[in-house]
């Protein structure tokens, strides 16, 4: 198990000991429950989803947020109606020089 340091105003840590407290728990059990509640969130791949798609986040970074291949990051970025963000230049120029490798051999 981890140790967790806070940078806590010292009234935010008065009042939440006092709510944590009346609940009969220990501050430490409220912020782990705290935390187990934000992480179910279904809203949470969405918010990583709209993140790439804004490119705030890399292609990389989103798969392993997600635990996904590119394949079904894809597929949900249709799902929730989000654009797929703009590649680099020299990601395009590398694919589409794939693409008319592959269309040139095939003919």
């Amino acid at each position: 198990m981890s140790t967790l340091t806070l940078n806590i105003e010292d009234n935010l840590l008065h009042q939440a000991n006092i709510y944590a407290a009346a609940k009969g728990i220990s501050l430490t059990q409220m912020v782990k429950e705290y935390l187990t509640e934000i992480i179910k969130t279904p809203d949470l791949n969405k918010a990583i989803l709209k993140r790439y798609s804004e490119d705030e986040l890399s292609r990389q970074e989103a798969m392993a947020l997600l635990g996904v291949d590119y394949g079904k990051l894809i597929v949900m970025m249709a799902d929730n109606h989000l654009p797929l963000p703009s590649l680099p230049e020299p990601e395009i120029k590398a694919m589409a020089a794939l693409f008319s490798k592959i269309w040139r051999e095939s003919q």
